[in-house]
């Protein structure tokens, strides 16, 4: 660890309640961050799951299911556009449960630093699924946006 990621020394002497209420809201905070990014997956599953359940609506009442035959490289441009948005959804889908997959984690008891060590660990795994669940949400906004487009010109 270099000089600038160590965190500062704690000085001997009193706290006052002002270090005790900081203190206190840093460690219910890092006791709350699994919970919290459980509630962000549980959110992300039911946005993306409404997503491609209007998305599928859509198509299937549109007039676009029918016209869309892949017969050349056009047709099959078309239809992996109109797909697209569907897969980066799945994608999205596939992280947010993630957050939720069991994970075995080893760790000591009665060493803090490596039941800080694991906890960690575990925060980091959460929270990287979960970023690249909102990655591919996002993503699948790109080509919808461009499927609406060519929709209206198409229509």
């Amino acid at each position: 660890m270099s000089e600038e990621e160590k965190p500062p020394e704690v000085r001997g002497g009193s706290l006052t309640k002002l270090d005790r209420f900081w203190l206190e809201t840093a460690q219910g905070a890092a006791k709350e961050s699994v919970t919290s990014m459980e509630v962000a997956a549980k959110q992300l599953i039911s946005v993306t799951s409404l997503l491609q359940a209007i998305y599928f609506a859509a198509i299937s009442f549109s007039e676009l299911k029918g016209s869309l035959v892949a017969e050349d490289a056009v047709g099959w441009l078309l239809v992996l556009l109109f797909v697209l948005p569907i897969v980066f959804w799945l994608a999205s889908l596939g992280f947010a449960v993630r957050v939720f997959k069991p994970e075995t984690y080893k760790t000591n008891l009665s060493s803090p630093d490596l039941a800080r060590q694991m906890y960690e660990g575990m925060v980091a795994y959460k929270h990287e699924q979960l970023q690249r669940a909102h990655l591919f949400l996002l993503l699948g906004f790109v080509p919808l946006v461009v499927n609406i487009v060519l929709y209206l010109a198409w229509v």
